[in-house]
């Protein structure tokens, strides 16, 4: 579930910055084979899942709504 939770919100936010999810993803994870890996169907633990969620919810676009079924952590600090 959380695995999908993440990839979803990857390519919500892709798709609303119009970069594409390998972008999205490098910059949330820090790992630019991430968003790959995630489509593979490799495993991702909580404490990654946690840190991109955070990040997304940081970046998320204040014009985009997030979805209502994620839970949403509140942002840290204005979007860049």
């Amino acid at each position: 579930m959380l695995h999908q939770q993440v990839t979803r919100l990857i390519e919500i936010a892709a798709q609303a910055s119009e970069r594409s999810p390998n972008t999205i993803a490098r910059y949330a994870s820090g790992n630019g084979d991430f968003y790959a890996r995630l489509k593979r169907g490799h495993d991702l633990t909580t404490r990654r899942a946690a840190k991109v969620i955070q990040w997304l919810s940081d970046h998320w676009p204040a014009d985009l709504d997030w979805p209502d079924d994620i839970p949403r952590p509140r942002p840290q600090r204005e979007a860049a």
